[in-house]
């Protein structure tokens, strides 16, 4: 009998075990640099944006090929009677005889074949359009690059910002549940009254509601912990189902520094793109103007095929001009045209809203140090509150529904507290972001 109980024990640790493994690293404690070090090696959202910038070096890269020359081979098999075909073929075949000029085998050749080995070349010589485009091009994977590192710039605040609303999420959990504690001792202390009748049946079931709001409250904060704990998890590229152990860090406003557009990335980004703009826009004016290619030819004709008993050679240069292709170029340059305007005022705009947001957040900062000492003093208030009010209520002095007021403004006051130091961080943080720059 015992021997079927050991088994039957193993088998039940043996079910429990994974279980038991899993709930015990779905909590990990980790750091902001981790954090940030984690988003930059897995998020999609960056990864993204890395490859943006890769596909427009490559565009930028083939761009190149304005100076290159085109080499094709080609191997064609013809089969004709036309007389015409059939007496270039044999001249290219250099097979031509006496007997081919008989007006009768002129005009009725008959079935022929030729097959054809050819290399085709062509050397861009003068195309002012396609260097504009190269320009353009350039000037495009400059703007993907500036685009990726202010992707990760902002990927770092995100971090950060998840990272504060983990920390948020386990501070109001600390304060309801310093609020819970007060709430069951209440509950206790007003059954026990109750019991000797020195209260009656509403003051306790006022403290049995603010006990189960209590509660409710605390069940709330733990989700939010495992929501922020998600979110911070989504950031950095990883499975949701984990719980965040994170610092209680707070960020120092003397690390805010002076706003300097020239250097910031997103303003580089938009200076790129408007000079690949202006370059595209003088393509499209450039491809009025004629052009100049170099071009040639080498073949082998044979009556067999991969025989190549004939050969010869073609060559020149090709002077080329667009006269006239109804409105369509003109059309494109007024595009080009607009879009380049287009760039122009978001880059204004963009230089704008970055000043306005600065001075916002500045006096926000400042604002924030005055809520703060505010929200500290509230609570002590709240504080010393509650203890007067305990003592009261104990001597029969005051009332159950004096006593949960003044508990519900302590656990209120104790997170707008939370609340403002979350702002203020956060406001750090943003500013961090605004005026990050490559100085």
């Amino acid at each position: 009998m015992r021997k079927i109980k050991n088994i039957t024990l193993i088998m039940l640790l043996t079910v429990l075990l994974p279980f038991a493994i899993q709930a015990q690293d779905s909590q990990r404690s980790i750091s902001l640099s981790q954090a940030i070090d984690s988003a930059m090696l897995h998020n999609e959202s960056l990864h993204q944006a890395t490859l943006n910038a890769k596909i427009a070096k490559e565009e930028s890269l083939g761009a190149n090929a304005i100076f290159m020359p085109q080499i094709g081979l080609s191997y064609n098999a013809y089969f004709t009677n036309n007389p015409l075909n059939v007496f270039g073929f044999k001249l290219q075949e250099q097979s031509v005889t006496a007997a081919d000029f008989d007006p009768a085998k002129l005009n009725y050749p008959g079935f022929n074949k030729d097959f054809s080995a050819q290399i085709d070349v062509t050397q861009p010589i003068f195309n002012m359009d396609a260097i504009y485009q190269r320009s353009s091009a350039r000037d495009y994977h400059q703007m993907q690059e500036w685009s990726r590192k202010r992707a990760e710039e902002y990927l770092s605040f995100q971090v950060k910002k998840a990272y504060l609303e983990v920390r948020l999420a386990y501070q109001n959990k600390k304060v309801i549940g310093k609020a819970l504690e007060t709430a069951d001792a209440f509950l206790k202390r007003a059954e026990d009254m109750y019991e000797q009748g020195l209260i009656q049946k509403a003051d306790l079931l006022d403290a049995r509601v603010f006990q189960s709001k209590m509660r409710t409250d605390f069940q709330t904060a733990k989700s939010n912990i495992l929501n922020s704990s998600d979110q911070l998890g989504f950031l950095m590229g990883k499975q949701p189902g984990v719980t965040y152990l994170v610092d209680t860090l707070r960020f120092s406003a003397s690390s805010v520094r002076s706003l300097n557009l020239s250097y910031r990335n997103d303003i580089l980004a938009y200076e790129a793109g408007f000079s690949a703009a202006k370059n595209k826009l003088r393509a499209d004016k450039m491809s009025l103007i004629p052009r100049i290619n170099a071009f040639g030819n080498y073949q082998y004709n044979d009556v067999k095929p991969f025989r190549f008993s004939s050969d010869s050679y073609f060559a020149g240069v090709r002077l080329s001009w667009k006269i006239f292709s109804g409105t369509q170029d003109w059309h494109k340059i007024k595009a080009s045209r607009l879009e380049r305007d287009k760039i122009a005022s978001r880059l204004t705009e963009t230089k704008s809203q970055a000043e306005m947001e600065y001075q916002k957040n500045l006096r926000q900062l400042s604002d924030l140090d005055y809520e703060m000492r505010q929200a500290e003093s509230m609570v002590a208030q709240a504080q010393e509150g509650l203890n007067i009010q305990t003592d009261r209520y104990s001597q029969g002095l005051s009332s159950t529904s004096d006593l949960l007021r003044v508990q519900t403004q302590l656990a209120q006051t104790g997170l707008m507290r939370e609340m403002v130091y979350f702002k203020k961080d956060l406001t750090i943080a943003y500013l961090a972001f605004i005026t990050s720059s490559n100085e």
